[in-house]
């Protein structure tokens, strides 16, 4: 959607398609504990502690989209080096990012990726996809993009149309 803006130009309306984006006790967790109240990126309370005791246990967000969208997440390493987003689809596209070292491992079936250090270890990691999904997957991984157990923290997962990772919005049981 558009609008017009107090300064007369024409602005593009934003949300964030993510039910529950910062409050993963909501997500479906198999193999994982997530625990909330940890320090966050932006020096707040909000984070959360993913603990993967078992290798490929993963966080899940149920969630219909389609189109040019971009997912994001504020991530720090823990135990493990690693994050791995998945989103679930015929082509499986997903990402696996080297949190530590802020690095790219792989891709595969992506428009384009961003990793920005946001500052004491925390990195933002995006990326953008055309098709249609059904849900999201993260899982840790060590540097080299194998699934492991370990933690990871996270912090504001954020879905949205277009192809650029917008400042988060937060959102509760509706978007």
């Amino acid at each position: 959607a558009t609008r017009v803006g107090a300064d007369g130009l024409i602005e593009k309306g934003r949300e964030n398609l993510l039910p529950y984006s910062n409050d993963f006790s909501q997500w479906i967790k198999a193999g994982v504990t997530a625990t909330s109240g940890q320090s966050g990126y932006d020096g707040s309370s909000d984070a959360w502690l993913l603990d993967t005791p078992i290798a490929n246990g993963y966080l899940r967000k149920e969630v219909i989209f389609s189109g040019v969208s971009t997912f994001s997440i504020y991530a720090k390493a823990g135990t493990a080096d690693g994050i791995f987003i998945g989103l679930a689809q015929s082509t499986f596209p997903n990402l696996k990012v080297d949190l530590s070292s802020q690095s790219f491992i792989s891709s595969a079936n992506i428009i384009d990726y961003n990793i920005q250090d946001v500052g004491n270890g925390w990195r933002r990691v995006s990326f953008s996809v055309s098709g249609s999904y059904i849900r999201i997957n993260i899982k840790s991984v060590d540097s080299s993009g194998s699934f492991i157990d370990g933690t990871i923290y996270i912090q504001d997962a954020q879905l949205e149309i277009g192809l650029a990772a917008t400042p988060y919005i937060e959102s509760g049981a509706t978007t």
